[in-house]
């Protein structure tokens, strides 16, 4: 970018504020002032409050550096588009259309020109699934179709993703995940992307129907989550997420709903979504007192998706698998990115947060490790290990269910479902028969 520039922000065609660029290089943001007097405005950020004046560069920039996919995706992103990685304000300048939440930056979202290309005609095949799987091939080259026509979209993370619209019979987006007549297409022109799709992985074998285990035995919990399913794609398979920070108006038209994720919201950068590292990043007394934003429904709610990624041993929850919806009022987000990674001993065993101090494991979470938790959080020690033994018995009592609900899907492979459910099982009464002990039950 050249020095002294000014990037506008917009929540479709209304003016948010400026992203200015100083001669020396720093950045500072302001909002505009039209927004703070606008009914209904909402801020970009716990850490960008609504008011007047500058936030400087330290506050700013973590909020756009989390914007983006990060790691082999952010490389080949810059690569597609020759910028540099570390130019996070250039790179949302080029693909900062459609984002998590409801913000554009750089050009404002004008519905009138939204357009959508269905995914078959986009690459001329027969079938959706096989249009989706040769957008998988296109995803390894050009991350978000970055560089496309029309399209500028950005989805954070290290997983390879798109993100897509689902359009009814009518040609119309809809909200929801994709019914037999429906059809995915590629959102252009500032338009509203509906469903999240991640490609299977072979370094990760299952790891769709692992997710879609977890997030569905999450659903019959009790805890409010995204919903998902599995698609085929030529022989391949992903897991579908329908984007809950979507929603229709009145006239049927698509409307963002403002989201940012925990790293966010805690003004930390993208390389600090896990404690462990040279610079620390966010510890679970932090992540758990974010819920001190939020109304008290909704940090039980932050309370309970953290007992459940215990219990699964999803040790990837780290603060950007965690969101608070920034509208009216703040409110935690649904459980959106989980599974248990006891069916990958390649894979990092240790959860994202150090638990009563330590680096741990799944296996090695004890009676001690829960009141410590509610000790460094504020917590209430004697009702944390009641709710989590709540979630446990709930977690059984609905195992058969959230079997039965994957294995049915087209694509899914039944043996992996169930394989993922005895270890999810498996470590959460372990971890349940521990604190029956402890408490007498």
């Amino acid at each position: 970018m050249s020095e002294g520039e000014t990037i506008a922000v917009f929540y479709e065609r209304f003016a948010v504020g400026q992203i200015h660029l100083s001669a020396s290089g720093a950045l500072s943001f302001a909002y505009d002032p039209r927004w703070l007097a606008t009914r209904g405005n909402f801020p970009l950020s716990l850490t960008l409050p609504l008011r007047r004046g500058l936030f400087e560069e330290g506050i700013i920039l973590p909020w756009l550096a989390n914007l983006l996919p990060e790691e082999e995706q952010l490389a080949a992103l810059s690569r597609a588009l020759g910028l540099s990685t570390s130019d996070a304000l250039a790179l949302l300048r080029e693909i900062g259309g459609d984002t998590a939440g409801a913000i554009s930056i750089g050009e404002p979202s004008v519905r009138n020109d939204w357009t959508y290309e269905a995914l078959q005609d986009h690459y001329g095949k027969p079938t959706e699934s096989q249009a989706l799987a040769r957008h998988f091939e296109d995803l390894g080259k050009r991350p978000f179709l970055a560089g496309e026509n029309g399209v500028r979209l950005s989805l954070a993370g290290g997983q390879k993703k798109t993100a897509l619209t689902v359009l009814n019979e009518d040609g119309k987006p809809k909200l929801g995940l994709p019914q037999p007549r429906d059809r995915l297409a590629i959102p252009k022109n500032g338009a509203p992307s509906t469903i999240i799709i991640k490609p299977d992985n072979p370094r990760l074998p299952g790891i769709a129907e692992n997710e879609a285990y977890c997030l569905t035995l999450a659903g019959l919990v009790g805890i409010s989550v995204a919903e998902c399913t599995i698609l085929e794609a030529d022989g391949r398979k992903a897991l579908a997420v329908a984007r809950y920070d979507r929603s229709l108006r009145k006239d049927g038209s698509l409307r963002r709903l403002h989201q940012e994720d925990f790293a966010q919201a805690n003004g930390i950068y993208p390389g600090q979504k896990y404690e462990q590292g040279t610079i620390p990043g966010l510890d679970l007394a932090r992540l758990l007192r974010t819920g001190d934003h939020l109304p008290p429904a909704d940090a039980l709610a932050l309370l309970d998706q953290m007992i459940f990624n215990i219990l699964v041993a999803n040790t990837d929850a780290h603060a950007k698998n965690y969101s608070v919806l920034l509208g009216n009022g703040v409110a935690m987000a649904p459980l959106y990115d989980v599974s248990s990674v006891l069916h990958w001993d390649h894979v990092n065993q240790y959860h994202a947060q150090k638990i009563a101090g330590k680096r741990r494991k799944p296996a090695d979470i004890a009676p001690r490790h829960w009141n410590e938790i509610a000790h460094s959080a504020g917590l209430n020690a004697s009702a944390l290990r009641r709710r989590t033994g709540e979630i446990i018995d709930a977690m059984v009592a609905h195992r058969v269910e959230a079997t039965e609900r994957i294995s049915s899907l087209a694509g899914a492979t039944p043996e992996m479902v169930e394989h993922v459910a005895q270890l999810v099982e498996g470590n959460a009464l372990r971890v349940g028969g521990r604190l029956r002990g402890l408490d007498g039950g």
